[in-house]
């Protein structure tokens, strides 16, 4: 059974459930079978968790997905559900774009957040020196971006795409970093693990969708008039 306070466990909820049916879109595009989509769907959603795990070492075991098995089970039945129903695919498939982007922004925000949270938990706060506190900082900004990040890059293996988190411009790394060493931050000038977690997931949401309508603005002006 999964153990940690409730907030903890609905927000790692939200953003498991976002990054697979992100993943579910994509991999639909890609034309892979029921058993496909269901496998880049968990590769998705809990492969940033289970590296960054197996870097905490054994304070973060066992891996959080086998601890709650209900993360698995659900990305299953969403998966089957996506690949075998015509009515789904076709509800989605009017907003595919926009569910998919949104869903994505969502899982990086909250799955880098808790990322950087149960990092400061495992390895802070340290001894109060300079040297350990830089370190906390670095480790938990790194580990809380690949908690996200990495699901993202697996993701894009398994379709053969290049991993759009990795290309320029996209910030979405510098997003995932900047979020998570907020929070590391928050949490050693002593605010509430849940108000820490809020701040460095909207900081995430925030940067990134600055930089999409960034994007977008850019892409409507360089176009030409009709």
């Amino acid at each position: 059974m999964r153990s940690g306070p409730e907030w903890f466990i609905a927000i790692e909820t939200l953003g498991i459930l976002s990054f697979a049916i992100n993943a579910m879109i994509v991999a639909k595009g890609k034309n892979l079978s029921a058993l496909g989509i269901f496998l880049c769907a968990a590769l998705t959603a809990l492969g940033g968790g289970t590296v960054r795990d197996l870097l905490l070492g054994p304070k973060a075991l066992p891996f959080f997905w086998a601890a709650f098995p209900f993360y698995l089970v659900a990305i299953f039945a969403v998966s089957m559900a996506y690949a075998n129903l015509q009515a789904l695919r076709d509800a989605i498939g009017k907003r595919d774009v926009l569910i998919k982007e949104s869903a994505e922004a969502i899982a990086l925000a909250s799955l880098g957040a808790l990322g950087a949270a149960k990092t400061f938990n495992i390895m802070g706060p340290g001894d109060g020196s300079l040297i350990s506190a830089a370190h906390l900082l670095i480790l938990c900004a790194s580990l809380g971006a690949m908690s996200a990040a990495f699901g993202g890059i697996l993701r894009d293996v398994v379709i053969n795409e290049f991993p759009g988190v990795l290309r320029p411009g996209v910030w979405m790394l510098e997003a995932l970093f900047a979020g998570c060493l907020l929070l590391a931050l928050l949490r050693m000038g002593g605010v509430a693990p849940p108000w820490a977690l809020l701040w460095g997931f909207l900081a995430v949401l925030g940067i990134r969708a600055w930089v999409v309508v960034g994007a977008e603005r850019r892409r409507r002006a360089a176009a030409p008039a009709t």
